[in-house]
């Protein structure tokens, strides 16, 4: 870092977690958990092994194709704004260090199979003893309890087993998972709040921290909306609606319609079926594309949502079909939306990166990567806060680069004693 390159990671003054101190040990799924509490104004200090770093340094793509432990575009976005060090925990000297960080950290957040964290130090019988205030966030793949608590997972197990990959899919493909890692995203979420709940518990328990169990596969079940109270309730298990719509477990109307640049959802058919079928038949009339919907029979049929056989719901969705496959998708919502239709444009990645609503509140960051030279689009605040704003902290860090300054600076370390556990491999 030159005298003129910001700071890695960016002063947070402000932030509701400023002064407090995280200390991240974990794989996929903590690494945006300790990000979030970053953003929040926390100090997050990863902790890699030394050498090669944090596995995820390996995740792909990379910046420009190239593979390195600094251009992974995963560990980019999963630790930016993050501090770095290195330490050895196989090590008993690497442990004590931790030991020593732990006392002075609120929260930990570790990932490791239940019954492994003891031998290094990461149990919460230990992290208690060391810091009896610290919070203690273990996020595993199904939880430190029960039958399934040592069995391996990744994103798309969970989704799996969380009931997410039923919900997506259609009859011809059957289940299928949601291209980003949903699992991991969910799971990172709510640890991240059960982390910030603690905290606040903390100060009404006699500042005394606890343990907060999360577990992958329940945090899909706890995003699955109604689908469980469905089954509970009716005994309906929802599953794939493919391009058309699911309520309840039962198959209704198409919402996806295929555009000139892409696709659009409407529910309802486009609102050719319920309360404001008049004027999306109307719409239809005037270009003279709505063949016999705009009859006062079928008007009367689809403004009262009344049960239609396959074939008469085959004709409403095939003339919207029509309607909409030679139009711009923009152009269509924009007009449906004047006529108080529920139409939107499905957007790809980089419309969304291009997004006109976005760009209007600013939601997407520049952030600089000093070391490279360039600058980079990430997404933005999650939510806003009037007084306690969030922040982007800055790019991901090297491997290590913060041991001086967290070593010498947090832990009175002198140069002599790095320089030793550096050559022994401890840090």
């Amino acid at each position: 870092m030159t005298q003129e390159s910001p700071p890695v990671p960016l002063e947070h003054g402000d932030g509701p977690l400023t002064g407090y101190r995280v200390l991240d040990l974990a794989d996929e799924k903590g690494q945006l958990c300790a990000r979030l509490l970053a953003e929040l104004g926390a100090d997050v200090i990863k902790i890699e092994p030394p050498r090669e770093g944090d596995p995820t340094r390996a995740n792909g793509p990379f910046f420009k194709g190239e593979q390195g432990p600094n251009t992974s575009l995963y560990w980019w976005a999963m630790n930016a704004g993050k501090r770095s060090i290195t330490l050895q925990l196989r090590l008993e000297a690497g442990r004590e260090i931790l030991r020593k960080l732990i006392a002075s950290a609120d929260i930990i957040v570790e990932t490791r199979a239940p019954g492994e964290s003891a031998a290094l130090g990461l149990d919460y019988a230990s992290v208690s003893a060391a810091n009896p205030a610290a919070i203690l966030v273990s996020i595993t793949n199904f939880g430190q309890t029960g039958p399934y608590a040592n069995w391996a997972a990744t994103d798309i197990v969970a989704s799996a087993m969380g009931g997410h990959m039923h919900l997506n899919g259609d009859d011809e493909r059957g289940p299928v998972r949601t291209t980003a890692p949903q699992a991991f995203a969910q799971v990172n979420a709510q640890a991240a709040t059960g982390a910030m709940v603690a905290l606040y518990a903390r100060a009404v328990n006699a500042g005394v921290g606890q343990h907060v169990d999360v577990s992958m596969q329940e945090a899909m079940a706890n995003a699955m909306d109604h689908a469980q109270q469905t089954w509970d309730i009716r005994r309906v298990n929802t599953y794939g609606p493919g391009v058309g719509r699911q309520t309840a477990g039962v198959r209704s109307g198409r919402y996806l319609f295929e555009t000139a640049d892409g696709w659009i959802t409407a529910l309802a058919v486009g609102g050719l079926i319920g309360l404001r079928a008049d004027a999306a038949i109307d719409w239809l009339a005037e270009s003279g594309e709505a063949r016999d919907l705009a009859l006062p029979a079928w008007r009367q049929r689809l403004t009262a949502m009344e049960p239609l056989a396959a074939e008469e719901r085959a004709y409403v969705e095939e003339t919207l079909s029509a309607f909409c496959k030679p139009r711009k998708k923009e152009a269509l919502v924009a007009e449906a939306q004047n006529r108080g239709l529920g139409w939107a444009p499905v957007f790809s990645p980089g419309e969304i990166v291009e997004s006109r609503q976005l760009a209007d509140r600013e939601y997407w960051v520049r952030v600089a990567h000093d070391d490279i030279g360039e600058s980079f689009i990430y997404p933005g605040a999650p939510y806003r806060l009037s007084e306690t704003p969030w922040r982007q902290r800055g790019r991901a860090p090297h491997i290590g680069e913060h041991n001086e300054q967290v070593y010498s600076g947090l832990l009175g370390i002198d140069a002599a004693e790095l320089r030793r556990l550096k050559l022994k491999m401890v840090v």
